[in-house]
């Protein structure tokens, strides 16, 4: 079982819950307006391995509230996969959402086996998820470039996972200091996944602040 910190701070449930408001906005969508226009079956299913290496040895450890997101995690991004390839399929744009994921699966198994601390299978998948969640979302951003019709509520679904992480780092960061430890894989892969981010938030902000319609430049 792979386990990493044991104290939490307010960045911790700042990070959870700008992940879980992420969450909802996409079941609302999926959901309640019955689209999935704007987004990447990709992401997800990204996303679903990502959550599947990394709780699979740990997903009932206490305390209720780790297993509680263990489980909605898995299981909404379960969801969406299912969604989007069955009810939602009509409305899914394949044509745009065509960023190679075989890249990104099979390049960050090495470098995680590399990386890892062991060579555990826990601890291999568990820094596995890491790399592979630092670059999910490159899908769904290669999807926005393409089409450049971004509704509100997937921009706001993106800004969300983008602040879930960058709390996360500062959750790490306040950590390094309390414990005087620090997790170099954590860090690199959150920094990674941050800069991703960036182009994105930077419009994002750019557009809520001068009342625009967001794009992202071609």
């Amino acid at each position: 079982m792979r386990i990493v910190g044991a104290n939490w701070n307010i960045f911790r449930y700042m990070a959870d819950f700008s992940h879980l408001i992420s969450i909802l906005l996409l079941l609302f969508k999926m959901i309640h307006q019955k689209s999935c226009s704007g987004i990447s079956l990709k992401t997800q299913i990204i996303y679903f391995i990502v959550f599947v290496c990394r709780y699979y040895d740990g997903i009932l450890y206490p305390p209720l509230y780790n297993i509680f997101f263990k489980f909605f995690y898995i299981i909404t991004s379960m969801l969406f996969i299912i969604l989007m390839k069955t009810k939602l399929r009509k409305k899914y744009n394949a044509k745009h959402d065509s960023f190679n994921i075989y890249i990104i699966l099979v390049v960050c198994f090495p470098i995680a086996f590399f990386t890892s601390k062991t060579r555990d299978i826990d601890e291999i998948l568990w820094t596995y998820s890491l790399w592979l969640e630092s670059v999910a979302i490159l899908p769904q951003l290669f999807l926005l470039r393409r089409t450049q019709r971004i509704d509100l509520l997937s921009t706001d679904y993106i800004f969300f996972l983008g602040m879930y992480r960058l709390f996360y780092i500062c959750n790490w960061v306040k950590k390094a200091f309390d414990k005087n430890r620090t997790y170099p894989i954590v860090w690199t892969t959150g920094i990674i996944q941050t800069l991703v981010y960036l182009d994105f938030l930077y419009y994002y902000i750019i557009a809520k602040v001068h009342g625009n319609k967001f794009t992202l430049p071609r």
